[in-house]
Parts: C-alpha cells; sequence; structure tokens
C-alpha cells in the first residue's frame, strides 16, 4: 500500500531550484528495496569490520560488543545488554569468550559495586579501532559520493527508524 505524505517545505537554499508538489510517494516494493538495501549495507559495514580480526575468527555479536564498548567506553553490563537488545545468556556467552581471547575484561564498578563494567583491554582497543577505522573509510567514500544533502536525508531517516517504535 502507499504511503503519501505532504512533506514540510525544503529550508530556501540557492541550490534549490526543484520544482515539485512537495509529496512523497513510496510504493510497498520501494519500501521493502529500502529496507533491503540498509540491511546490505550493515552487512556490508559488518564485513568491513569483521575482516580486522579474520585470523581472530570475531562472531558479529561479539563485534557488536567491542563496537559499543569503544564507541561509549567502559560499560554496565546491564547497560551494554539493553543497547545491544541482547538476550542474557547469548551477551554472557559473548563477554566469556571475548574475555577468554583478551579483548574485554569485567571489572565491579568502583562507585557501584552492584555493577560489572565491560571494558575493552589493549588488545581489544587495537582490534576496534582497526574495525572502526575500515567502517569509517566505506562510510566516508559514501558520504562524500552522496553529497551533504544525502547524507543529512540518510541520518534522518535512519534516526527515525532507529527510534520508531512496533506501531503498525
Amino acid at each position: 500500500m502507499p504511503v503519501n505524505r505532504t512533506l514540510p517545505p525544503p529550508p530556501a537554499s540557492p541550490s534549490s531550484t526543484s520544482g515539485g508538489d512537495g509529496r512523497l510517494y513510496l510504493r510497498d516494493q520501494d519500501l521493502n528495496e529500502g529496507a533491503a538495501l540498509i540491511r546490505a549495507a550493515a552487512r556490508r559495514l559488518a564485513q568491513l569490520a569483521e575482516s580486522a580480526g579474520a585470523a581472530v575468527s570475531i562472531s558479529a555479536p561479539e563485534m557488536d560488543v567491542l563496537q559499543e564498548v569503544f564507541d561509549l567506553g567502559p560499560m554496565d553490563v546491564g547497560d551494554l545488554r539493553a543497547r545491544l537488545a541482547a538476550p542474557k545468556q547469548s551477551l554472557a556467552r559473548n563477554l566469556n569468550q571475548l574475555e577468554a581471547r583478551g579483548f574485554v575484561t569485567r571489572e565491579t564498578d568502583p562507585a557501584d559495586r552492584r555493577r560489572r563494567l565491560v571494558t575493552l583491554t589493549p588488545t581489544g582497543f587495537t582490534f576496534a579501532k582497526d574495525a572502526t577505522e575500515r567502517r569509517r573509510a566505506a562510510l566516508r567514500q559514501a558520504f562524500l559520493s552522496a553529497g551533504p544533502d544525502a547524507v543529512t536525508g540518510a541520518r534522518r531517516v535512519l534516526s527515525d527508524v532507529a527510534r520508531a517504535r512496533s506501531e503498525p
């Protein structure tokens, strides 16, 4: 079923010379193709990051753990689980494996002894940094070729999708 809605008028700029009726027509096929592109892009970014550790055999969920802790710093296990929407047992298994390989440590939070903080080891930090640089290079190239308006639009769309509730 097509989704038609009126878009807010774009901000006036010297480069906006497009005429149009201000409506966005989205057919189901367009939405399906958009979702497929998002999934394909996410898989490609994951492949780029995972290629940093091909010799170490890091799984996608383990890579997600490393990236979250790299991006946000030491994090409580419960907060990490919530951010990743990971089942408790799966996250525990991934943390056990990462800890056994020397990528992370879990230590008691000195400010709240009930909490366990996940921290990257120097090895984990180096690995996550390399994976992040690979992702950044791919995103940088895509953003540069798309241009600033497309980047702004993509960020808006992805932010809205990430915040969307399970409403029909």
